[in-house]
């Protein structure tokens, strides 16, 4: 049965433009797999990766109605997504110890710097590469958030969706 946090998930996922065309086809497998009903995820799920993104986009946004996915406002749409980050980065080899915070960073510009979580981390990371912070308050409240991102309260989302949904972002 698909979850209500799978669905705000994928809505705030799409939102945020996180979520690429060429995955949608995934995506939409592993929604049917959770439950999810509808002809456009059905027609989604069946496409190949390869399909041309004009085809795929056109049917997002009747997917997301089929989901009952509801429009949500870009703070919250930041906030949903930045509790998922911080466990997907912790899966990921450990090459870079901020790695949430620097995923969320990257999305502050094209969101017009948002606050909450991704305004944390677009702060945050201004002080993570320069060797005068090595033991600064700026660098101790970046490893706080980082700690924080990696230890959220757990959403009920599908391991296999929340692959498919995540294969991109680091």
């Amino acid at each position: 049965m698909l979850t209500g946090d799978e669905r705000r998930v994928v809505g705030a996922a799409q939102h945020l433009g996180l979520i690429l065309s060429s995955d949608w086809p995934v995506v939409a497998a592993h929604l049917l797999a959770q439950g999810a009903d509808g002809q456009a995820v059905s027609e989604l799920a069946g496409l190949p990766r390869a399909t041309s993104p004009w085809c795929i986009d056109q049917l997002v946004p009747e997917v997301l109605v089929e989901l009952g996915v509801r429009e949500m406002p870009t703070q919250q749409a930041s906030d949903l997504v930045a509790r998922l980050v911080g466990p997907v980065a912790a899966t990921r080899p450990p090459a870079d110890e901020f790695a949430a915070i620097r995923f969320l960073a990257r999305l502050a510009p094209a969101l017009d710097y948002p606050g909450g979580a991704i305004g944390d981390a677009y702060v945050a990371a201004e002080w993570l590469d320069c060797e005068c912070h090595a033991d600064s308050p700026e660098r101790d409240a970046a490893i706080a958030l980082e700690k924080a991102l990696r230890t959220p309260d757990p959403l009920d989302i599908d391991p296999g969706l929340l692959r498919a949904l995540t294969a991109q972002w680091f």
